[in-house]
């Protein structure tokens, strides 16, 4: 009987069980393009493996056990859904594609962490939100995204580099850069070209096709950075390429072409016609004339006695132009610029095969055409890369990604500042005409060189060519699936050639009678990467992911330099053909670094998060005795919403709080690879024979900068519509290395010496929110901003550090301003004047002291950015800004000359605020012919607001509908028009072009201007 009635209630239970159990269907899309995804698995969470993968058309079938059934949807190249079950029979998913999963993750050059698990501060990108950006250098598609990161380029040559602090600075004479990481590969980011001071200056990362980036990601605090060691105490920039997807073929074809051209709010550097110029020379003439101590008067026994004389002195012997009648009416900033043609054109093709162990190929070509708004200055590019990787068996994984490009720029001349053709604008009389009466070229005027002839057929010449080759093989070997090891390496190979020529007919080159230049360089970096993985769940509760790696790295520089002048024509410039050779010399280096990698996450119950990081760096830059240096790092992380207090409100708020703290390192110290050695330099001659002399006088006990790191931050999310994510943040980097004096017996005068510090502390927020989200209409809102405040801790000496206007003290901001201040123009007499000790004006500049009177810094950066859509149309606008910082205006010592340099142009601004006569309260002191005294000399003068507010970015988008698309046997066609630098509001005292291309420390020295970009694009999908 007992037997019996265990039988039953054992059927009983059985069939309890069995009527739980019921079948789920649907289909499973893509929401990139609507098409289903077949071989897409379908499995049941917490079971033992089972599940199914969905067919052709993406339908699936699956039993489930009971309504508390969770089914994870999962699909390379497309963000893992879980779905409960519920009492729900049919469920239909529509899987995000990867530019939306990669926002739920961080990415490191070690792996991959999902953001909700990650303990640290990172910021990541995804193509979706920088696709429409215009940029021959692709790293600007960050600026005015990322809190926390400041961008600057100071120029808007294609493809030139771009400066960004992340965090602030933190160091003063060492690298500051942030490392850059492609699919796991250190990539070299220096500036290209040894004649960089003279020559291009061009970023290696504009020698990436944009349209091959799937996201950037940038790492900042300790927990982010410290895995990469000795290259991360300014933080690291990962950029990850597109891949192949399983299942999928898609061509993608994209097409942009516009026009850039001058900032039209640009009126600081506006000039004056010939007539105005003529009032402002006349007027300096006859302030000069009725003074007779001023050096007008004493170019001529007794000086001059009618003030008729006087011009027609100053027009025939510092004019070069005795009859006015004669003078041009040239406006030269007009004939050095052009509406320049920006072309950019992208074909890459996606494909995988729809089983887990089919070929993912991602293929691509481009082609950029950017000719800059100052003529002369272009940048040509040419792309080609191949992704590839497959698993053809559960055990193994393997892929390549290959890369090749040829970047072509074109400088024009560049001999210096003042030879730039922006600079020589500025300058220039515009009196002088272009040509002569004949229609030949006007070679010379009386104060500049013509820019314009400079620039063509017979003109200076400075052009660069780089060759940029990426290579990164990898293998996986699952040797169980919680545990695979990884081995990968990575090459990145640059070959530069670098040309320079000085024309005959110009100035630098008139008195060599022409002088060429060649360099050429050739620069590897090569990285083998192994690490072994362990990635498990344990009890449903507990995940651990473990990795130790080891990694080495080597870098080759060689380079050679050759010199020559002497042609003897004008038309054939190659090095070989000149006369005289002038210089040559070779040089190579290498660098090492290996390293001992280890890393270590877990959380339980997805409430409680840790991690930690060891890395052991040995770097070839130090002695043996340093060469070894530890770094590490310790994250946490609590999911407040977990708790089960939590959960009347789990359903609308995710609230999560983060601490990390460990250190980083920079080993870009000293002057060059080898500071710590004492070096000799050879091949120089002592009275005509060969020899050598001490060239540097190492420091043995020189060591790696260490950057501190402690940070704490907020992530919390409402109604799955508004994200919030604030930081603060504090640095400490010791050991910061300067140059110190040493004894002149050593025959040297500084070496390099371990002895500062430097603090950044600063707080950074996002904010996102879905403003309206329905069928039809969706408008997101995103506020980035962030406040840094550096502060010297520590200096080589206890006496403060002066540098021209700049002022290094301890307590004090890295970029501190210290000038005499200015009082402005004497109503009566029109000279400048400035405060002296006692606090009044005076007209003696050497009267008057020096003061702290700011910082470049800024006190707040931000964005904020405006996604609208409405069916097919879509319009983003972008908005950056800058709050608190000061600008120093150092070109304007010269382009607001009021008398030193007589015969150069004059901005209208000058014209507007110059002093006529007494009683006027101007701006600018009054004109004189060379008789300017100290009233251009530093002072607060040349010091304004640097306060900026500017209209970045607007895009208007349209796609057309599906089945008109699909008509035309398409999958999708996008087509848009974008307008980027469209409008800055700042100071009135500003003037320059664009306080926003001003350099970090905030001085202003004829910088190049960012134009306005206007571009009109198409994308089609087939």
């Amino acid at each position: 009987m007992r037997r019996f009635l265990l039988l039953s209630l054992a059927t009983l239970w059985a069939f309890a069980a069995l009527g739980q159990q019921r079948t789920v269907t649907g289909v499973v899309t893509s929401a990139e393009d609507g098409n289903p995804l077949p071989q897409l698995s379908v499995m049941l969470k917490g079971s033992t493996p089972t599940g199914v993968v969905t067919d052709p058309d993406g339908r699936y079938r699956i039993q489930v056990p009971g309504p508390e059934a969770v089914l994870q949807f999962v699909y390379m190249g497309m963000a893992t859904q879980e779905i409960t079950v519920g009492d729900r029979s049919e469920i239909n998913v529509v899987m995000q594609p990867v530019d939306v999963a990669i926002e739920q993750a961080v990415i490191t050059g070690y792996g991959k962490t999902a953001r909700a698990a990650f303990t640290g501060s990172a910021s990541t990108l995804s193509d979706k939100q920088f696709k429409d950006r215009v940029a021959t250098n692709p790293i600007k598609a960050l600026e005015g995204t990322v809190p926390g990161l400041q961008m600057t380029t100071g120029t808007g040559q294609p493809g030139a580099p771009a400066t960004i602090f992340i965090r602030g600075r933190n160091s003063l004479n060492s690298g500051t850069q942030p490392l850059y990481v492609i699919d796991g590969v250190p990539y070299q980011s220096g500036t290209v070209g040894i004649r960089s001071n003279e020559g291009v200056q061009v970023s290696p990362l504009a020698t990436l096709n944009p349209d091959d980036i799937e996201s950037y990601t940038v790492l900042k605090d300790a927990t982010a950075t410290s895995i990469y060691g000795a290259r991360a105490a300014n933080g690291v920039i990962v950029i990850t390429t597109k891949q192949g997807k399983q299942g999928s073929f898609n061509v993608n074809l994209t097409a942009r072409v516009g026009a850039e051209m001058m900032p039209a709010y640009a009126e600081g550097y506006h000039l004056v016609n010939t007539t105005q110029f003529k009032e402002m020379v006349d007027e300096a003439i006859a302030n000069s004339q009725a003074d007779p101590r001023s050096w007008l008067n004493r170019q001529t026994s007794g000086g001059f006695t009618t003030l008729e004389d006087a011009k027609d002195w100053v027009y025939s012997k510092v004019l070069g132009r005795p009859n006015p009648k004669e003078w041009a009416n040239t406006d030269w900033m007009k004939e050095v610029t052009r509406v320049g043609l920006v072309q950019d054109y992208s074909l890459n093709i996606s494909a995988g095969g729809a089983g887990e162990h089919s070929l993912r190929h991602f293929l691509s070509l481009g082609y950029t055409n950017n000719q800059a708004v100052v003529r002369g200055k272009d940048l040509e590019r040419f792309s080609f890369r191949y992704n590839m990787n497959q698993k053809p068996t559960r055990y193994f994984r393997y892929g390549i990604n290959l890369s090749a490009s040829q970047s072509n720029v074109n400088a024009g001349a560049r001999g210096g500042y003042f030879s730039d053709p922006i600079t020589q604008a500025l300058f220039l009389a515009p009196i002088a005409p272009v040509r002569t009466a004949t229609g030949e070229w006007n070679f010379r005027t009386s104060t500049r060189e013509n820019p314009v002839a400079m620039r063509s057929k017979y003109g200076d010449k400075n052009q660069l060519a780089i060759r940029k080759f990426l290579f990164v093989p990898f293998i996986d070997i699952i040797i169980l699936p919680e545990l695979v090891f990884t081995s990968r390496l990575g090459g990145d190979v640059s070959l530069v050639d670098e040309f320079g020529y000085w024309s005959m007919l110009y100035s630098q080159g008139r008195a060599m009678n022409g002088m060429g230049e060649n360099t050429s360089n050739i620069d590897q970096l090569y990285t083998w990467t192994n690490m072994l993985n362990y990635n498990a769940t344990l009890a449903e509760l507990h995940h651990l992911n473990a990795m130790v790696g080891w990694e080495a790295q080597y870098n080759h520089s060689k380079y050679a330099y050759l010199a020559a002048k002497g042609y003897p024509v004008k038309d054939l410039t190659d090095v070989s053909l000149a006369a005289t050779p002038s210089s040559a010399s070779t040089g190579r280096e290498e660098l090492r670094l290996q390293s001992i990698i280890g890393n270590v996450q877990y959380d339980f119950s997805d409430r409680y998060f840790i991690s930690g990081s060891l890395r052991f760096d040995g770097s070839s830059r130090f002695h043996p005795s340093h060469y070894w240096a530890p770094f590490w790092s310790l994250g946490v992380k609590y999911n407040i919403t977990k708790e089960s207090y939590m959960e009347p409100v789990a359903g609308w708020m995710n609230l999560m709080l983060r601490a990390s703290y460990g250190t980083s390192g920079n080993q870009v110290v000293g002057s060059g690879w080898y500071a710590w050695r004492d070096l000799y330099a050879f091949g120089h001659s002592y009275n005509n024979r060969p020899g050598s002399y001490h060239y540097q006088f190492g420091n043995k006990e020189l060591t790696w900068e260490r950057t501190q790191k402690f940070n704490v931050g907020l992530d919390l999310g409402l109604f799955q519509r508004i994200n919030l994510t604030v930081d603060y943040y504090y640095h400490l980097t010791d050991d910061m290395v300067f140059e110190v004096p040493i004894s002149y017996t050593t025959g040297h005068k500084t070496t390099d010496k371990n002895m500062g510090q430097l603090s950044n502390t600063g707080v950074e927020f996002s904010i996102r929110g879905e403003v309206i989200r329905t069928e039809d209409w969706n408008w997101t809102l995103t506020l980035v901003g962030s406040h840094n405040r550096n502060r010297l801790e520590k200096l080589s000496t206890d006496k403060p550090i002066e540098d021209g206007f700049r002022y290094y003290q301890k307590g004090y901001d890295i970029y501190t301003f210290k000038l005499k201040e200015w009082a402005g123009v004497d109503p009566q007499t029109g000279h400048g004047t400035w405060i002296d000790s006692a606090g009044r004006p005076t007209d003696k500049y050497n009267k008057a002291p020096e003061s702290i009177v700011g910082s470049a810094s800024p006190k707040f950066q931000g964005s904020i950015t405006s996604e609208l859509s409405w069916k097919g149309i879509d319009l983003s606008v972008q908005f950056t800004t800058s709050l608190g910082g000061k600008i120093y205006l150092n070109s304007a010592r010269y382009t607001e000359q009021s008398g030193a340099r007589i015969g150069s142009n004059y901005t209208k601004w000058v014209y507007d605020h110059r002093w006529k006569k007494p009683g006027d309260n101007a701006l600018v002191p009054k004109l004189t012919v060379r008789d300017a005294g100290a009233d251009d000399s530093h002072s607060t003068r040349y010091l304004v607001n640097g306060n900026y507010f500017k209209l970045k970015t607007i895009t208007l988008g349209y796609t057309l509908p599906k089945a008109w698309a699909q008509r035309i046997f398409t999958k999708g066609i996008r087509i848009y028009v974008t307008g980027e630098n469209l409008y800055t509001w700042h100071s009135r005292k500003f003037r320059g072009f664009d306080p926003a291309g001003i350099a970090a420390d905030g001085i202003m020295f004829f910088n190049y201007p960012i134009p306005t970009t206007v571009v009109g694009g198409i994308n089609v999908n087939f």
